[in-house]
């Protein structure tokens, strides 16, 4: 993967709950994704996907409020892009954080930037080194 969509903010749900957002129904394995009863997740809703690959997907979640350059840390992209997504934070009041997600899938598109997504901001998709 070439390049991965970020989402940071402040989470004010507990973790369990957090992660409801992600989660895939396999209750039925010979269900089929095209199936009319087959559940969504959240997450997919989102992403105008019926299924995510759950291998290409990160979640850091602190219990406290984090400054923002420890999370953009934890992503496999240059310094010059640090830089970028920490000013992109920065114009939407995000110094500190408690919550960030990512995926890589350079192929999606989010057509809605400025809607929350599970409580987080969407901060864009950015070119990576992994």
């Amino acid at each position: 993967m070439s390049k991965v969509h970020v989402w940071m903010g402040i989470s004010s749900v507990d973790n369990d709950t957090f992660n409801e957002y992600f989660k895939i129904d396999y209750s039925d394995p010979d269900r089929d994704i095209d199936d009319p009863n087959y559940k969504v997740c959240e997450f997919c809703k989102d992403i105008n996907e019926k299924v995510y690959d759950e291998d290409w997907i990160g979640v850091y979640w602190e219990d406290k409020l984090t400054d923002v350059d420890e999370f953009i840390e934890e992503l496999s992209v240059d310094d010059e892009t640090m830089v970028e997504i920490r000013n992109i934070c920065n114009q939407k009041g995000l110094d500190k954080v408690n919550t960030m997600f990512y995926y890589f899938d350079p192929e999606i598109e989010i057509t809605n930037v400025n809607k929350l997504y599970n409580g987080l901001h969407y901060i864009g998709l950015f070119e990576t080194d992994f």
